[in-house]
This record gives C-alpha cells, sequence and structure tokens, in this order.
C-alpha cells in the first residue's frame, strides 16, 4: 500500500512539473495587471520633492522562445502613477504630481524551468499635471525607461516581481516598483 501511494505521488509531481515547465516556455499572448508604489524626486524652488503613492498598470504582450538559451517579449501597458504629494517651499504648499501614459517596452528573458529573470527597455508616452497651491499646469513628451524583473510561472498564471526607471526629462527621478499577475494564453 505504501509503494503505490508512493508511486503515485511521484506519477502526480511528474505531471505537475511537466505542466509547469510547459507553461513556462511556451510563447504567446499575455494579458496582465500591476500595482506597485511609484516614487518621485524632483527639484521645486529651494527644496526636493521627494513622495511616492499607490501605482498601477494594465499590460498585454507577445512572447516569442525561438532562440535557443532566452526568450524575447514585446509588452504594451497603460501606467498610472498615482498622485505623490507633498507640502514644501515658503509659505507651504500642497505639491502634487498626477503621472501617466502608455508605454512599448521590449523584454529580453532568462527562462529557469518555471523562474524568470528578465531585463526590459522602452519609451514611455507620458501626461503630467503638476499642482501647486491651487495652480495646475500640465506637460507632456516620450521618455525612456529600464527596469529588471523575476517572474514565476505556475501553470498559465506567472507572478511578476519587477523594478523600472523611467528617464522622465521634466523629473529629476521616477522609479517604481511593483507587483503583478499574468495569465499566458
Amino acid at each position: 500500500m505504501n509503494r503505490k501511494r508512493h508511486a503515485l505521488l511521484a506519477g502526480l509531481a511528474v505531471t505537475l512539473l511537466s505542466c509547469v515547465q510547459a507553461a513556462a516556455a511556451a510563447d504567446g499572448l499575455y494579458l496582465g495587471l500591476g500595482i506597485g508604489a511609484a516614487t518621485v524626486k524632483d527639484d521645486f524652488q529651494a527644496s526636493t520633492f521627494e513622495s511616492d503613492d499607490v501605482a498601477y498598470r494594465g499590460f498585454i504582450g507577445w512572447r516569442f522562445d525561438e532562440i535557443p538559451v532566452i526568450d524575447l517579449a514585446v509588452e504594451a501597458a497603460y501606467t498610472n502613477f498615482g498622485k505623490p504629494s507633498q507640502t514644501l517651499g515658503t509659505p507651504a504648499q500642497n505639491v502634487e504630481y498626477e503621472l501617466h501614459g502608455p508605454s512599448l517596452a521590449g523584454l529580453l528573458i532568462l527562462p529557469l524551468g518555471p523562474f524568470d529573470l528578465y531585463a526590459k527597455g522602452g519609451v514611455l508616452a507620458w501626461e503630467l499635471d503638476g499642482t501647486v497651491g491651487t495652480t495646475t499646469s500640465s506637460r507632456s513628451g516620450s521618455d525612456g525607461f529600464y527596469g529588471v524583473g523575476a517572474g514565476f510561472y505556475l501553470w498559465k498564471l506567472a507572478f511578476r516581481v519587477e523594478y523600472e526607471r523611467f528617464e522622465i526629462k521634466d523629473i529629476d527621478r521616477l522609479e517604481m516598483l511593483s507587483l503583478g499577475v499574468l495569465i499566458q494564453f
């Protein structure tokens, strides 16, 4: 009885691992959502604005596994970096940055079984509404970004953690640390 149970458990483990391995190596369409923290750092008058807020994104991508050692992916996303705010200046005023926009990125992925390590680079078309007290000004542009991440596949679902740095010309620093989930079709 004990041998049969061990054989059954071993068979289930092999089946589960083969499903995870097959999903990890699959190419094709994927959709996902992410949530994290966006941090904005910028000079404001004689002070430094540095604040973070909850950020979120939706993304769609296509993964290619045509190269033997690495995979490639193309990913489009829409990110809302929240509304980081801080009280600064003399007299004290509330300063708020509202930043969002679509992006297009390429990913270079190192698949390690059910785990992925990846580097990412792309362009963000951003819109920024900056509010100082009761005055709001709007700016927009397109700038590059880069990042790194890791993912874990469990059947058709993947869970990701990633860090991204956005090189926006009107802001000293914008970065995002996020957790995401995606489903691969």
